[in-house]
């Protein structure tokens, strides 16, 4: 009997019951633009109805966290590619890259490995063009930022990098049993002073 009672004493509630001020927010701006829109509606028909908009919003945020890139580019449905900016490469690898395109002009008769072992040369040595790479990394990296700020203006999202299946998210802890290999080395240095 008591179970019928408070069966009988709850209210019908067809709709998400939401607490959180954003929905409440949102459900007073659009039972006001409702209102106007549709007078001769109840006041629970234009919950329901706001109710069902609040679900497609959610369900739109949701779905703009699992968007993805791959090589490059961000598949938004069925026909639409969207190209994706990507960060710059590493100071080193601008490097490299000024220095082969250096020794390709100054020294055209060097093959591919005399290429390779000059370029590990003058990676200790040329503090120049080491500065100048760094510089370029900057203005490169200052570029992808800009780029990706207009991007989230205009779609709203930054996709995530997919891992790959045998990829873990940073579980790689130290453990007692596993020494790091550079204390170890440290430590037989240390030992052998």
């Amino acid at each position: 009997m008591s179970k019928q009672k408070s069966k009988q004493q709850q209210p019908d509630q067809s709709g998400p019951q939401k607490q959180s001020s954003a929905y409440r927010k949102f459900c007073d701006e659009e039972l006001v633009l409702l209102q106007q829109q549709y007078p001769k509606r109840t006041r629970e028909e234009l919950i329901k109805l706001i109710n069902l908009k609040w679900l497609v919003k959610e369900k739109e945020k949701i779905n703009n966290k699992k968007y993805f890139q791959e090589n490059g580019f961000v598949i938004i449905n069925d026909n639409e590619k969207i190209p994706v900016p990507q960060p710059p490469p590493p100071v080193m690898i601008i490097f490299q890259k000024q220095m082969r395109q250096q020794l390709e002009m100054t020294h055209p008769e060097y093959n591919g490995t005399q290429i390779d072992r000059t370029i590990k040369f003058e990676l200790g040595s040329n503090q120049a063009l080491k500065e100048k790479a760094a510089e370029e990394y900057k203005k490169l990296r200052q570029e992808f930022e800009n780029q990706k700020k207009e991007f989230k203006i205009k779609y709203g999202f930054w996709p995530q990098l997919k891992k790959h299946l045998g990829e873990q998210e940073n579980q790689i802890q130290p453990s007692s049993q596993q020494a790091n290999p550079l204390a170890c080395l440290l430590n037989k240095k240390v030992k052998q002073e």
